[in-house]
């Protein structure tokens, strides 16, 4: 049987059978990760576990604050880690690196991603997504972050030691985030339809003819 032999009900059900198709098509393509550009700024306080010294120069580091994600929303920003301080030939002690953990939460803690964050004063920072929970289940990707020194909070903890803020742009890929589709994705659904269209004229002339 020829294409323009097909019962009415077996057109319906060709057409049913393409769409479908179609349809799994976009499935498979929607429960692929989605890879997400972004840009943040953060603000937050520096607090040291300890008073660097000759003896002790690698001390106990961490971070509080808040800020904003685009496209994310709202995020509370906290890292926990070290700081290495050096010895300058005068004696003096100035800050050398800074490693630490970084967490990232959204929507009340239901989403986060978390990875690391790698200073080597005045020369680079490097974020590197390792993780995350929620939507950002299984999070891998990077950010290129700049952080400068702002007016104090003005915190009275015993070991406040100023504060920061920290801006940029990055991308993060996870299995719970949604990219726009892609222009191959969006040519190949566009084929299948026009493809049904066509069947359906050849269909009609067929009885016209």
């Amino acid at each position: 049987m020829t294409p323009n032999q097909l019962s009415p009900k077996q057109f319906r059900g060709a057409t049913l059978a393409i769409a479908a198709a179609l349809l799994a098509s976009a499935s498979c393509t929607n429960a692929q990760a989605g890879t997400i550009p972004f840009t943040f700024d953060v603000t937050y306080d520096v607090f040291l576990g300890d008073v660097p010294s000759p003896t002790t120069l690698t001390v106990p580091a961490s971070n509080s604050g808040s800020g904003f994600y685009t496209p994310f929303g709202n995020a509370i920003y906290s890292e926990t880690g070290t700081a290495t301080f050096a010895i300058l030939p005068s004696g003096d002690l100035t800050l050398s690196t800074v490693s630490l953990n970084f967490t990232a939460s959204f929507n009340g803690g239901a989403d986060t991603f978390t990875g690391t964050d790698f200073h080597v004063a005045g020369v680079s920072e490097t974020m590197t997504i390792l993780g995350g929970t929620g939507v950002f289940s299984g999070a891998t990707g990077f950010a290129s972050p700049t952080t400068i020194a702002i007016a104090s909070s003005g915190n009275p903890a015993p070991n406040f030691a100023g504060t920061l803020e920290t801006f940029g742009s990055g991308q993060i890929t996870a299995l719970g985030l949604t990219a726009a589709p892609e222009p191959a994705t969006l040519a190949y659904l566009s084929v299948g339809l026009a493809g049904v269209a066509a069947f359906r004229r050849r269909r009609q002339q067929s009885r016209l003819g």
